[in-house]
């Protein structure tokens, strides 16, 4: 009886529960009915698997450069733009973008390479031979040069940017007049291009308008407030006019613009050895130096100053790193020794005199020897060759060498001008 009653009550179960389990049955169909339709459809994406990485366009890397440059980031806004030309090589705006930051980036080669792409891409592209013209006189080719911007304005006439490197190029080539006329014409074309205004400014500090360049400079700086550049020419010409305060302030906010750029300290040292504050001179070329140990200019303008400051001693090694080279106590590298031309004539003359001051004639002869070959006929240097020579070639009975009454000492203290070199 217990075994039948169990049974009874077991089937007596199921039968009243039948109607639910169907009912979940046909739930659970439709469910998996809804699921599979929604995967069709491509509104569910199956399970455990990876989420695509969705690919940038060429577009949202432009955009990102143009950003980056504003900010005045330049070095990341050419990484930004190379992806651009990379995700699309065929786009002229590309690579005429990246064309002028490797410019003001200094990285002139490549610049130049990428302006020859530019026009590859579009060979009637006037902005593809504008941005070659600015490379090409930044590398000092400025008849080839002259040529990309003629190519340039015949493309399009209204091209300002065009017309304004033609007057940077006029400019470097001293032909003011056509070069005033061209920055003008720039200057009606687009009145609010920092680039324009930058040229601008060049062209009046070239002609010797300082104030004007100045105000040139501070326009340029107002549409592009980020640009370290503006900043320098700013302090450049300020310190032409004697307000080397204001002068100084400049170079500071280049250098917090771009802190591992070492040239707004060297711009600095100038300004303070124009003063005659000769101690802080050396030390911002030693914060220079700090950031860039391997540069040969630098122990150049060191021992122009050390040099003034009547540290001769001082002075002799960092000349022989300039003009001979030295090894680096800094990094323990070679620091490799300056060519002999315009910008380091006076490393190479005033290194001869001190070695000859100090009667270190068998160094210091050959050094005069090239100097009167590159620099022949111009009287100060003639003058500083003829008494270091003087120096080392007359000897008197005692054994001690004269220098026709110019000692030494004074030889050290007149074989230099007033001034250290430009930066090229």
């Amino acid at each position: 009886m217990y075994l039948h009653r169990n049974k009874f009550t077991l089937r007596e179960r199921r039968r009243g529960n039948r109607p639910a389990m169907i009912a979940i049955y046909i739930a659970l169909i439709l469910i998996g009915l809804y699921v599979i339709r929604m995967k069709q459809r491509g509104e569910i994406q199956p399970v455990f698997i990876p989420t695509p990485t969705a690919t940038r366009t060429s577009l949202s890397y432009f955009e990102e450069a143009a950003a980056y440059f504003s900010a005045g980031k330049l070095d990341k806004a050419i990484v930004a733009y190379q992806k651009a030309t990379i995700a699309d090589p065929t786009n002229v705006d590309y690579w005429v973008s990246l064309t002028r930051l490797q410019v003001y980036a200094g990285q002139l080669d490549a610049a130049l390479q990428s302006a020859d792409t530019a026009i590859l891409v579009d060979p009637e592209e006037s902005m593809a031979y504008t941005v070659r013209a600015l490379s090409l006189d930044w590398l000092g080719e400025f008849e080839e040069g002259s040529r990309a911007a003629v190519r340039a304005i015949q493309l399009d006439a209204n091209n300002a940017l065009a017309h304004a490197y033609y007057a940077e190029i006029l400019t470097d080539l001293n032909k003011y007049g056509p070069a005033g006329d061209e920055i003008r014409l720039a200057l009606r074309l687009n009145p609010n291009s920092m680039d324009v205004y930058r040229v601008y400014g060049y062209y009046l500090e070239s002609v010797g308008a300082y104030e004007d360049a100045i105000v040139a400079y501070q326009t340029a700086a107002t549409i592009n407030p980020n640009m370290s550049m503006l900043y320098m020419q700013l302090g450049v010409n300020y310190r032409v006019i004697g307000e080397y305060e204001t002068a100084i302030e400049y170079f500071l906010r280049a250098s917090a613009l771009d802190p591992t750029d070492s040239m707004p300290y060297l711009s600095i040292s100038r300004t303070f050895f124009q003063t005659g504050e000769y101690g802080r001179s050396v030390q911002y070329l030693e914060s220079a130096l700090e950031l860039d140990p391997n540069n040969p200019d630098i122990y150049g303008r060191m021992g122009l100053v050390k040099h003034k400051s009547m540290n001769f001693e001082g002075a002799t090694v960092d000349l022989q790193c300039a003009v001979a080279g030295c090894t680096s106590v800094e990094t323990g590298t070679l620091v490799e020794g300056l060519p002999l031309n315009h910008y380091t004539l006076e490393y190479y003359y005033t290194y001869a005199s001190v070695l000859a001051a100090y009667l270190q004639c068998d160094q210091a002869m050959p050094i005069f020897n090239q100097v009167s070959a590159f620099a022949g006929g111009d009287e100060v240097v003639d003058g500083i060759v003829q008494e270091g020579r003087q120096i080392c070639t007359l000897e008197p009975d005692d054994g001690t060498q004269v220098n026709m009454g110019v000692s030494p000492t004074q030889l050290l203290e007149q074989s230099t001008t007033p001034s250290p070199p430009p930066s090229p």
